[in-house]
């Protein structure tokens, strides 16, 4: 199973802070490096929102968790209702 968001920023988070300790790399770097490290199907759709900082661009990319989630679960209803039909 895939990991989450929340998992995702959790172990991001505790690695830069190994990494960074004096806190001497830029924001911008640690903001690409979070975007590039993340599922490809969630930064695409979060690269095209161009966020300004780490907190704004884990917001964004648990809001485009939500929504795929979302519409994973309505495909799921449309098939079941679909295959409910075609038995009758």
């Amino acid at each position: 199973m895939e990991r989450t968001i929340d998992e995702y920023v959790i172990n991001f988070q505790a690695n830069w802070r190994k990494i960074d300790e004096r806190r001497m790399i830029s924001a911008d770097s640690i903001l690409a490096d979070f975007i590039f490290r993340l599922d490809s199907n969630i930064s695409i759709l979060l690269y095209e929102l161009v966020s300004t900082s780490l907190d704004e661009a884990i917001m964004k990319a648990k809001m485009i968790e939500i929504g795929q989630k979302n519409v994973s679960r309505v495909i799921q209803v449309n098939a079941k209702i679909m295959q409910l039909k075609m038995e009758n």
